[in-house]
């Protein structure tokens, strides 16, 4: 759902909203984030904190998935990354590669 300007998962994560979202068109009831895995950062300061809870090094990738507020947000890094499976790190998604679904109809809005 989208509340105060930002979107919140049933357990509680807060998003950004997707670059060009128009507030007005969102209806009101359970929507679905969007997010390719190659469109999310590794920071080190602002952004979503999380848990590394599974990690595959594929040589020139790095495949990640975060429990961040209790929902898993899969990742795949492109950069040398020192991570570690268990360890703490910080993600930001890009706005402007990211969609809001419409969960009944599977609508991109």
């Amino acid at each position: 759902r989208v509340e105060e300007g930002v979107f919140r998962s049933a357990g509680g994560l807060t998003l950004p909203l997707p670059e060009g979202i128009n507030l007005a068109k969102i209806p009101a009831g359970e929507l679905i984030y969007g997010i390719r895995p190659e469109h999310i950062r590794a920071t080190t300061s602002q952004g979503i904190a999380g848990t590394i809870v599974l990690l595959e090094a594929t040589g020139s990738e790095i495949f990640a998935r975060v429990d961040c507020a209790g929902e898993e947000i899969s990742c795949l890094f492109r950069e040398r990354l020192a991570l570690k499976q268990g360890a703490q790190m910080r993600i930001e998604i890009d706005r402007a590669c990211a969609h809001l679904f419409d969960a009944k109809t599977g609508r991109r809005l």
